[in-house]
């Protein structure tokens, strides 16, 4: 038994041991877990508070912009003015009423007495201590010589006329929004092709360091195409910031904050068109906002000289009025009057002669701004167009050009893996389709600026441009 003692107490020992460090090990694992959840819930809540992705298309651009754009709002407040004016036009042809009244303090109050033989004398009261007055004036225009119809008309006018300036700042923002927006995807297009330079660069590297193992080459091969990796990655960097760059830029005309995560739907790779310029600037004779906002001018300009005639006219008015004030006892306390006014002008000394002179030298200003501004639209709808087929060819050839240049650095590659070719003309090929690729992505680029320039330039949807091509007797 004595011997046996220590083994018993050892038992327990080990068992205690044992039973703490399991608890413990418990403890750990149940933290462990709790921590993690907690973890996960504050990674959860970091990602449901972070601003989500916005993904935008273009036509989604451009009706954000029209939403947003201070210069709009600005002319729809201004079209609401000249509705509001309308009625203040129509005003004078109605019927307007004016209210008066007055309360006096008066002393010292007279008083006369008026012997009536034997009777008690009556007393008057000729100048009150108090006196309340009010009455209503009535005042109708029968005939103003055309005045206020004039006016009723200039009012009208005016609204078509801001209604037609607001039409033309919404397509200028929509042009604005559309040339952002290609901007955007031009920037997005030179990261990819400084992606694929660099892809193309560490190809290269690679097979630099497998003929270098092999000792085909020398260990300078693998340095110069290590280099050219790291220089291709300076450009990731650089035409990436050109995206962050484009992007503040839609981002302002979209009224978006700046940290506000954008990603734009790249459209489709524009199809070239065919269009008939003749029929294009017919077309934008036909459509541009600002050939009427111009010829309404022309109108105004005629109203001017009839309202200078009708202020030297015949005024006809109907005036009416009703007075009542505290009987003082020798006057009635209420009188009322109708009066048929009419009045006109002898002489103003020649100003209304002055002002049909002005206004019909502006009526002649008018007409001549209409003919130069048809002359000013025709010059950009050609000019667009001539933007629009030289972006044409160029799209065409750097199209092809790409094609030759990615053939000419397989070849090169296949060359310098047969070790008939030097890393410097590697180099060259890489470099070469490079810059076609970029060219490639300027040209269309430029083909899309210059085909949305040419729709703004007419008033028309891409719909419309498709069916402006040449007709078969001019082809």
């Amino acid at each position: 038994m004595t011997r046996r003692m220590p083994t018993m107490r050892g038992f327990r020992l080990f068992c205690t041991s044992a039973g703490g460090l399991l608890l413990a090990l418990s403890l750990a694992v149940t933290a462990f877990a709790q921590d993690g959840q907690e973890t996960g819930q504050a990674d959860a809540q970091v990602a449901a508070d972070a601003p989500q992705m916005l993904s935008l298309t273009l036509d989604q651009a451009v009706e954000m912009a029209l939403e947003r754009n201070w210069d709009l709002r600005l002319a729809d407040l201004a079209l609401l003015e000249a509705q509001a004016a309308v009625d203040e036009a129509y005003a004078p042809d109605k019927l307007q009423v004016n209210f008066e009244g007055a309360y006096s303090r008066l002393g010292p109050e007279v008083t006369m007495e008026l012997p009536l033989g034997d009777d008690e004398p009556v007393s008057f009261t000729i100048s009150p201590s108090q006196n309340l007055r009010y009455g209503l004036q009535l005042y109708k225009s029968l005939y103003s010589s055309g005045r206020n119809e004039t006016l009723q008309t200039l009012a009208h006018l005016q609204v078509d006329v801001r209604e037609l300036e607001s039409a033309v700042a919404r397509r200028q923002v929509a042009l604005a929004a559309t040339s952002t927006f290609y901007a955007v995807t031009r920037a997005m297009g030179f990261v990819q092709v400084a992606e694929e330079a660099s892809a193309a660069a560490r190809e290269h590297w690679r097979l630099a360091a497998v003929r270098y193992q092999a000792g085909a080459v020398p260990k300078f091969d693998m340095m110069r195409a290590e280099v050219d990796v790291a220089n291709a990655e300076q450009e990731i960097i650089t035409a990436r910031t050109g995206v962050a760059v484009a992007q503040s830029a839609l981002k302002n005309l979209l009224a978006l904050e700046m940290t506000e995560p954008v990603e734009l739907v790249a459209a489709p790779a524009p199809v070239p068109l065919e269009v008939d310029p003749a029929r294009c600037i017919s077309l934008a004779h036909q459509n541009r906002q600002e050939i009427a906002v111009a010829r309404a001018n022309q109108q105004r300009a005629a109203l001017a000289g009839r309202l200078a005639r009708a202020q030297h006219g015949v005024n006809v008015n109907l005036i009416g009025g009703y007075d009542r004030q505290g009987a003082s006892g020798i006057v009635g306390d209420g009188s009322w009057s109708v009066t048929l006014q009419a009045s006109k002008p002898i002489s103003d000394g020649g100003a209304s002669r002055s002002k049909e002179q002005q206004a019909m030298i502006q009526a002649e200003q008018a007409a001549t701004a209409v003919e130069k501004l048809h002359d000013s639209i025709a010059r950009e709808v050609w000019e667009a167009y001539l933007r629009l087929e030289e972006a044409k060819s160029h799209m065409q050839t750097t199209t092809s050009t790409v094609e030759l240049a990615e053939e000419a650095l397989r070849i090169s590659e296949v060359r310098y893996e047969a070790g008939l070719a030097t890393p410097v003309e590697v180099s060259d090929a890489r470099v070469a389709l490079t810059g076609a690729r970029t060219n490639h992505v300027n040209a269309v680029y430029g083909y899309q600026l210059a085909q949305a320039q040419l729709l703004s330039t007419i008033n028309a949807s891409e719909e419309e441009l498709g069916l402006l091509v040449p007709r078969s007797e001019d082809q």
